[in-house]
C-alpha cells in the first residue's frame, strides 16, 4: 500500500509566513524598559590610606552621594591633522629650495641623486602639494 501524494495546504506552500510577534514582543519590552542611567547611583568611600573611591558598585560601608551635573570644558585649540602636513610640506618645499643637489637613500642603503631637470620637476609638485593641502593659490 502506498501512501498518494496530497498537496501542501495553502498555508505552508513555498516558504513559511514570517513570524512577527517574537520582534513585536521585543520591541514592545525594550520600550517598556527604563533608560539605564534613570537608575544608576554612584558610591564613594575613602579606603584605609585616606583616598577618596568612587563606583556604581557599593562597597559594604559607602553610602550614596549626588553629584553635581557635568560641565562643559572648553574647547582647546588643537592643530588639526591637516595643519601638521601644511607644515611639514612647506618645511620640505624649503629644504629642497635650498638644496643644491638633492639625494635620496631607499630602504635598502642605495643613494640617487637627482639632476638638476628632476630637482626643478620635485621642487614644482612640492610647491602644487603645498597649494593642495595649505589651501593656498
Amino acid at each position: 500500500m502506498s501512501i498518494p501524494d496530497l498537496p501542501a495546504p495553502a498555508a505552508f506552500a513555498g516558504t513559511p509566513p514570517p513570524r512577527r510577534w517574537p520582534i513585536a514582543a521585543l520591541l514592545v519590552a525594550l520600550l517598556l524598559m527604563p533608560p539605564a542611567s534613570a537608575e544608576s547611583r554612584i558610591y564613594r568611600w575613602t579606603d584605609a590610606a585616606g583616598n577618596e573611591h568612587f563606583s556604581d558598585a557599593p562597597p559594604i560601608h559607602a553610602r550614596a552621594v549626588k553629584l553635581p551635573a557635568a560641565r562643559p570644558t572648553p574647547a582647546v585649540a588643537v592643530p588639526s591633522v591637516d595643519a601638521a602636513v601644511c607644515t611639514g610640506k612647506r618645511e620640505q618645499l624649503a629644504r629642497f629650495r635650498q638644496a643644491d643637489r638633492i639625494t635620496e637613500t631607499n630602504a635598502l642603503g642605495e643613494t640617487r641623486s637627482y639632476s638638476d631637470d628632476e630637482r626643478r620637476r620635485l621642487i614644482a609638485t612640492t610647491e602644487a602639494d603645498v597649494r593642495a593641502i595649505c589651501g593656498e593659490d
